[in-house]
């Protein structure tokens, strides 16, 4: 019975594509008028007007010098360079390829200074060029955004997101490998005053077009931050429609109080991250019965 069905909901498959990009085609001849909605100060792009990045295997991109990043940050630290140069100065961008490499996907790289690098980007050639087969092309171009998204030549040039991440500090009450923010090995503590969070929600909430209508809080930790709650209750005076946190749902198992304190002050999700069912399996994380703390933070919330 479940090879016939298959083969009807294949069948279906290629119906549902066919009539898809049929329409598309009359769409291009005879479009249809695009709107303006409530979040955007210009029409929403067809589909066809969308433009696409240079994709598949190999190809050229601009990549970063990993030790470059890390001297440039010493140096901002230590007062030898202005973090300003981040903005008007390309530090540490090198030119890299994408190739494939015996079914997997590698990026190559050469800094004048530090040599070549190597960084596999993916195991799977053909998943990465499946997924990357599924972008509909790029959204509206980035403007009027030069106080949330001034980078210099990091900064972002289309769309608007769905959830505006906001970092509150790059302490933690835990020492994770890997880290993707290396939190609490970095040398130094850097953390959001609430003037800081206040002034990043309110340029964000002010430009259009946006979607930001969800902000999660992350780190670091973000539950160890001063204003985590203060930080929750001005997202949602100000209009955000969710708040969420990334936590390692520890403040959150220690105490019910606190879980409460943050519901009423507009939290709505908390994303805790799972390696594996059982505390041998999170072990890595070097709290011993971090399996145990979360479903503890889940019972309490």
């Amino acid at each position: 019975m479940q090879r016939p069905i298959k083969h009807v909901e294949k069948a279906l498959t290629y119906v549902a594509a066919g009539a898809f990009n049929a329409i598309k085609s009359v769409n291009q001849f005879k479009p249809n008028p695009s709107f303006t909605p409530k979040w955007a100060d210009k029409p929403i792009l067809k589909s066809w007007q969308k433009t696409k990045p240079t994709l598949g295997f190999p190809r050229q991109t601009d990549s970063l010098c990993p030790q470059c990043v890390i001297e440039a940050r010493e140096e901002i630290l230590s007062g030898k360079r202005d973090v300003s140069t981040l903005i008007n100065e390309k530090v540490g961008e090198v030119k890299a390829t994408i190739v494939e490499r015996d079914g997997q996907v590698w990026m190559l790289k050469e800094c004048p200074q530090h040599g070549k690098v190597e960084d596999m980007m993916a195991v799977d050639s053909k998943f990465l060029q499946h997924i990357e087969s599924l972008f509909p092309g790029r959204d509206m171009e980035a403007h009027n955004d030069e106080k949330l998204h001034n980078h210099g030549s990091s900064s972002v040039k289309y769309g608007r997101g769905a959830v505006l991440t906001v970092d509150l500090t790059n302490r933690c009450n835990m020492m994770c490998d890997p880290c993707f923010m290396d939190a609490n090995q970095v040398g130094f503590v850097h953390e959001l005053s609430m003037q800081d969070v206040q002034e990043i929600l309110d340029n964000a909430i002010s430009i259009k077009p946006r979607r930001q209508m969800s902000v999660q809080y992350s780190g670091g930790e973000p539950t160890l931050s001063p204003y985590f709650l203060d930080a929750v209750r001005y997202a949602r005076k100000v209009g955000y429609n969710s708040v969420q946190a990334a936590t390692n749902g520890i403040e959150f198992a220690k105490s019910k109080e606190f879980c409460k304190e943050a519901a009423e002050a507009g939290l709505r999700f908390v994303y805790l991250q799972f390696d594996g069912i059982g505390n041998d399996a999170n072990s890595h994380r070097q709290i011993g019965n971090l399996f145990d703390v979360k479903l503890r933070a889940i019972n309490n919330l």
